[in-house]
């Protein structure tokens, strides 16, 4: 499963929504970044399926999640693990 995580969001309220109704159990709000875990969907796809696009009013950037480092929760760190591995059929 691929981990994306959106962040500098104009519309934070209304993206994080898009992301937890289109992604329930593959998304994940943390501070002003959202994280979401998919299969099958590129960069793009995520960010449009959320609400980003080319509307200069939905601004934001998305990248996926390859590798990571930092201090913070916990919970956060185990979930993201959980994700990365987990596969379609899991």
């Amino acid at each position: 499963m691929q981990v994306f995580v959106a962040f500098n969001i104009g519309d934070f309220n209304a993206v994080s929504g898009m992301a937890v109704r289109y992604y329930p159990k593959g998304s994940r709000v943390e501070g002003d970044s959202i994280f979401i875990a998919t299969d099958g969907e590129t960069t793009r796809q995520v960010a449009t399926r959320i609400g980003l696009g080319d509307d200069p009013s939905s601004n934001g950037i998305v990248v996926p999640v390859t590798s990571y480092w930092g201090r913070y929760d916990r919970d956060l760190w185990e979930w993201l693990s959980a994700k990365q591995r987990a596969d379609s059929n899991g």
